[in-house]
């Protein structure tokens, strides 16, 4: 397996006078969808694309309701999700309300099947 990258020239956010570098930017190699993948999976084991394809929108639909619950998501050796909040600060714990909550965003831990997977991953340069 190779990941393919492109270069791209960025400026430096600490320091905009400093001169621009170069940077590595993985580049897809495009898209696979739920239908792909249930028929890809019903291959693999036997059941039916159709049963596959249930159970994979089941999952996503199960997925984010429990991580709105505020349940961290353990997928095994894949990974697991869970939610993380952005927020100002006050001097003191009494001062605080949710109104100073900013922005939420989901993070991904990669378990150990996934790291397995890109720690043995090749890297190759492409041109854009």
């Amino acid at each position: 397996m190779a990941i393919h990258y492109v270069m791209t020239q960025r400026v430096n956010p600490r320091d905009l006078t400093a001169p621009r570098k170069f940077y590595a930017v993985a580049k897809s190699s495009g898209e696979e969808s739920v239908r792909q993948l249930a028929t890809e999976i019903s291959k693999r084991n036997g059941l039916s694309t159709a049963d596959v394809f249930a159970v994979l929108e089941s999952f996503i639909d199960l997925i984010p309701e429990r991580i709105a619950d505020g349940k961290i998501v353990r997928l095994g050796d894949f990974g697991s999700f869970n939610l993380t909040i952005s927020s100002e600060g006050t001097d003191k714990a009494e001062d605080f309300n949710s109104s100073l909550i900013k922005s939420n965003s989901l993070n991904f831990r990669p378990g150990k099947l996934v790291q397995k997977v890109l720690n043995d991953v090749e890297y190759k340069k492409v041109s854009e």
